[in-house]
């Protein structure tokens, strides 16, 4: 298993959970279903394209920063939102 998408699936099954969302409502809000959400929660690999729709749900995206980066820093900084 990943532990890195295995991490980020429940990170934001998690959000949905605050948020009021089950897997059900997930499902009913994107183009994903709920067989796939629930093999997504134990998967080896996701495509961007499952990712991307699972965060647009939560309102949360995707991003790329250098691994060398410090991730709090940067969102203390504010560089990792584009609030356009």
């Amino acid at each position: 298993m990943n532990t890195q998408l295995h991490e980020l699936v429940l990170e934001a099954l998690a959000i949905a959970r605050k948020q009021g969302l089950n897997q059900k409502a997930i499902a009913t809000m994107s183009n994903l279903d709920e067989v796939g959400l629930s093999r997504l929660k134990k998967a080896d690999d996701a495509m961007f394209s499952t990712l991307q729709e699972l965060g647009k749900v939560l309102g949360k995206k995707l991003i790329w920063v250098d691994d060398s980066n410090d991730l709090p820093s940067l969102v203390q900084k504010g560089e990792l939102f584009d609030f356009r």
